[in-house]
């Protein structure tokens, strides 16, 4: 922020927006020129951003701060990085050549999101009310998590102070009460990271990427199995093929370039079974099931959002179940088969017969009186 003030310090005023508005007022009541004012905002904003941008002159660059920690990979001095996801430790190994370069990177967990493993809730309310300060400048310091072990105090003005310091202790995750997590790819330890969509596991591995979310009770989600591909299995509306995926919902076939192509469905058990080798062995129990319904309709792997568990089922026709369905009996290892009954059709409700109208009684008309006869005349 201090940097952009420095060479846009009119974009950074409280007044801006407010003068942006008057004067986009006066165009609409045709006071003044729409071109005109345009003209007039990128003029000195072209003309800034054009010096900002001079290697020599223009913008502090936001060089990293070398933090007195060697880098778990290489032993180089690690650096405090600034990236759209927030601060993080990288390796100052990583600007040189590709053959010597290193990108180790460690995640930094802020402050208010971690605990002391063996403090209480008053330790907790003391530690907030002595605010750690710069012993350079007197700026209040920010603090982050490296690990279980180890705190990381920086100057608020990093990185034109460079001023830190290491606390040692043990500490947590706040919420989270769970053991130590290994990869169940590399057997590597899993740190509980934070990002963009909230808390997961990542892996420290050098070159593992995995993860795994944390579930709301606060344990790790089971592992995935990697994603088996199926080139013979064309996607039905875009021009892919689909993998076979482990989710949140079971198992499923998703296009290739996801989340270009997001075409998804439920797999038919046969298209699995020719791919069983690369399945994860937790599925094998699926490869035993029964490929067809006794009326020789193709079984779907379906999942039971209730119960966590995979089963089978047949359709009538897409999107209608036929009432056959398979489930998996762990405590005999075999499948079973129920047939829900048909559904009754409906018996076509009689209709009513129709009210007769009560005839009207025609009212008589009643008879005219004859005129009195005219008397003769004498």
């Amino acid at each position: 922020t201090d940097r952009l003030n420095e060479s846009f310090t009119n974009l950074l005023d409280f007044g801006f927006t407010a003068n942006l508005e008057d004067a986009l007022d006066q165009v609409s009541s045709g006071d003044q020129n729409w071109k005109e004012t345009l003209n007039n905002f990128y003029s000195d904003f072209s003309e800034k951003l054009e010096k900002a941008s001079d290697q020599d002159d223009g913008m502090r660059s936001n060089q990293p701060s070398i933090i007195g920690k060697p880098c778990p990979l290489c032993e180089r001095p690690m650096n405090v990085r600034t990236a759209s996801t927030g601060v993080f430790l990288g390796c100052s190994g990583y600007d040189l050549p590709p053959k010597e370069r290193c990108k180790q990177t460690i995640n930094l967990i802020p402050g208010d999101e971690v605990v002391s493993a063996t403090g209480d809730d008053e330790e907790e309310s003391r530690i907030l009310l002595k605010k750690r300060r710069c012993q350079a400048c007197q700026t209040a310091m920010t603090e982050y998590l490296i690990d279980k072990n180890t705190k990381l105090y920086l100057c608020g003005n990093n990185p034109d102070c460079s001023t830190f310091e290491f606390e040692a202790g043990e500490y947590k995750i706040r919420g989270y009460e769970g053991p130590t997590v290994e990869c169940d790819k590399c057997s590597a330890e899993m740190q509980l990271k934070t990002g963009r969509f909230g808390k997961y596991f990542g892996c420290t591995g050098e070159d593992c990427k995995n993860t795994r979310k944390l579930l709301r009770n606060g344990e790790a989600a089971p592992p995935k199995m990697d994603p088996v591909a199926m080139p013979e299995l064309a996607c039905e509306k875009v021009e892919d093929h689909y993998l076979l995926r482990d989710g949140a919902a079971g198992l499923f076939l998703a296009a290739s370039q996801f989340p270009k192509n997001r075409e998804t469905r439920a797999p038919y058990l046969d298209e699995l079974l020719p791919h069983q080798n690369e399945i994860d062995p937790k599925y094998q129990f699926l490869m035993r099931a029964p490929v067809k319904d006794p009326d020789d309709r193709r079984a779907l792997v379906k999942f039971g959002r209730q119960t966590k568990e995979h089963y089978l089922a047949t359709e009538i026709e897409k999107g209608k179940a036929s009432g056959w369905r398979a489930d998996f009996d762990e405590t005999k290892g075999v499948w079973v088969e129920t047939l829900a009954p048909a559904p009754q059709k409906a018996k076509p409700a009689k209709k009513k017969a129709a009210v007769k109208k009560k005839a009207t009684a025609k009212k008589k008309v009643a008879a005219k009186k004859k005129a009195p006869a005219k008397p003769k005349a004498t």
